[in-house]
């Protein structure tokens, strides 16, 4: 690795958008990394409720490695509502999805580029598959203005498609309407500016093909 000029990833700490609660992620850049050029932005994305994305091993990383060496500043961290920080910081999902994600992952990228002038913040681009393409879908149509290029991989766009996993943190939809309403990115597509690239396996059963398509309709109807 060090005759491979390989570089360890750098460990960050950023505020959630609430300015209070502290943020973890991970910063990646190439092999031939020069501290005096812009790099564009690359962030990797996953998001839900279940999991943590920041990797804590070298295993965890190797995607965000391999895009780093095509010449991104990749970065991941996880956002408010994820999982292995107590139950205080994963409520802020409950019956709440798809709210307070995509501002806290804005407030730390932000944040992070403060410190570090070699990241283009007006060359980010974003990319997730399952919740990761909720996550990029959602990126795109609530900050327009901040995430230039999304790459979703077979995305959940509505949470009325994914009552597998979606009922034990959003409740039934019956009992909160206004919750899976607020969730849906199809209501939002017309905020999209940007480039947006959907990607889906006509036969995945747990982000269901019927979810793009859902999309590219919305898309369609908002011009």
């Amino acid at each position: 690795l060090k005759a491979l000029n390989w570089r360890p990833p750098e460990e960050f700490v950023a505020k959630a958008a609430d300015s209070v609660i502290d943020l973890y992620g991970v910063v990646i850049k190439p092999v031939d990394f020069d501290p005096e050029l812009r790099y564009p932005v690359l962030e990797y994305i996953y998001g839900g409720p279940q999991v943590v994305n920041t990797p804590r091993s070298f295993t965890q990383s190797t995607l965000q490695q391999a895009f780093a060496q095509l010449g991104f500043i990749v970065v991941t961290l996880d956002a408010r509502g994820t999982t292995e920080r107590g139950k205080a910081f994963q409520d802020v999902v409950y019956q709440n999805f798809g709210r307070n994600e995509i501002p806290d992952h804005v407030a730390a990228l932000r944040q992070a580029a403060t410190t570090r002038p070699y990241m283009d913040m007006s060359r980010l681009g974003i990319f997730g598959g399952s919740w990761g393409g909720y996550m990029t879908v959602r990126a795109a149509v609530l900050a327009p203005d901040v995430y230039q290029v999304g790459v979703a991989r077979y995305p959940v766009v509505d949470l009325y498609d994914h009552w597998n996993l979606i009922e034990s943190y959003m409740g039934l939809p019956v009992e909160n309407r206004a919750g899976y309403d607020y969730a849906s990115s199809l209501r939002l597509v017309g905020n999209l500016k940007g480039k947006l690239l959907l990607t889906h396996g006509t036969s995945d059963v747990n982000a269901t093909f019927s979810a793009t398509m859902k999309m590219v309709e919305a898309l369609t109807r908002a011009n």
